[in-house]
């Protein structure tokens, strides 16, 4: 297995995750029904706890990128896939993590008034 090889498949699966990620973001917008301020309330939520995780989120893509190189070393495809499966597995992971922060906190603003540090 030769670099560039590991590389293509490394995009096909980044390019699998873009898919995912426009999926799940054209859902949520669904899901707030045309409400401005839920929306931006969503959009600082996300970019709240993108922030204060960006270690979470780059850790998977740095295993991977050692995996894929480490596959085109050895000439061991199997650590090609795994990194593959490792990227998409943390992925769904790390989003649903978000998610779930994301919902109790811009879901619930009349629930807590004193931690909502969100200004409208």
């Amino acid at each position: 297995m030769t670099l560039s090889n590991g590389l293509i498949y490394f995009g096909v699966v980044c390019l699998l995750l873009g898919i995912l990620v426009i999926v799940a973001d054209h859902k949520l917008n669904k899901k707030t029904g045309g409400d401005e301020k839920l929306a931006k309330r969503i959009i600082f939520y996300k970019n709240k706890w993108n922030g204060e995780h960006a270690g979470l989120i780059l850790a998977p893509f740095g295993v991977a990128v050692l995996m894929t190189i480490l596959s085109c070393v050895t000439d061991m495809v199997a650590f090609l896939y795994l990194a593959g499966v490792v990227v998409l597995v943390a992925y769904i992971f790390i989003y649903n993590k978000m998610m779930i922060y994301v919902e109790a906190n811009a879901f619930n603003v009349g629930n807590n008034l004193d931690k909502n540090s969100y200004s409208e």
